[in-house]
């Protein structure tokens, strides 16, 4: 078996996706993503905020996160999410009696969660030995523990975000088989 360094992702296949073509909240939907992830206690990052001038529909919006989470001294968990934007415009809709600033677009997220083992490079670097009994470790003693423990539940908590994102969405399919 080879040894996981770095990060990498814990999906099976292509990563899970929302495509939407609309008007739809997107301010409370970030907002709602991002509290999502403070209450799970990761650390927050925005790493790419992208708007630019694209037709005179609108503008195109490129947004990507990571958020990461140090769940022991070997392993840390990673969400990353890009929001892709086409089309982009704010309206005024009229909403329960009440004109509401929402926005038109055509977007597509990506949810992916990854896991980065030995983040600390305690096996790394520091001769063949240590290369070997970090190989060893990660393999034989943790496997399970990473595989079921981590792996699984990191993917249900992705799989809950993907799930309110749709609800929050108002997507007719607002559920998933998790």
């Amino acid at each position: 078996m080879a040894v996981f360094t770095g990060r990498f992702s814990v999906l099976e296949g292509d990563p899970m996706l929302i495509r939407h073509k609309g008007v739809f909240d997107f301010e409370g939907l970030y907002r709602m993503m991002h509290a999502w992830i403070i209450n799970k206690r990761f650390l927050f990052h925005e790493g790419r905020y992208k708007d630019k001038v694209y037709t005179p529909f609108g503008n195109e919006l490129e947004i990507e996160w990571e958020a990461e989470k140090k769940v022991t001294e070997y392993i840390r968990e990673w969400i990353v999410i890009s929001f892709h934007l086409w089309d982009f415009s704010e309206v005024e809709v009229i909403k329960e009696g009440k004109k509401v600033k929402m926005t038109k677009s055509r977007m597509e997220i990506r949810f992916d969660c990854q896991l980065e083992m030995d983040y600390t490079k305690k096996f790394q670097g520091a001769g063949k030995l240590a290369q070997q009994l970090g190989s060893f470790y990660q393999n034989k003693v943790m496997y399970w523990e990473w595989r079921i423990k981590y792996a699984d539940a990191l993917t249900y908590s992705l799989y809950d975000l993907h799930q309110k994102s749709k609800k929050y969405l108002e997507f007719a399919s607002g559920t998933n088989a998790y």
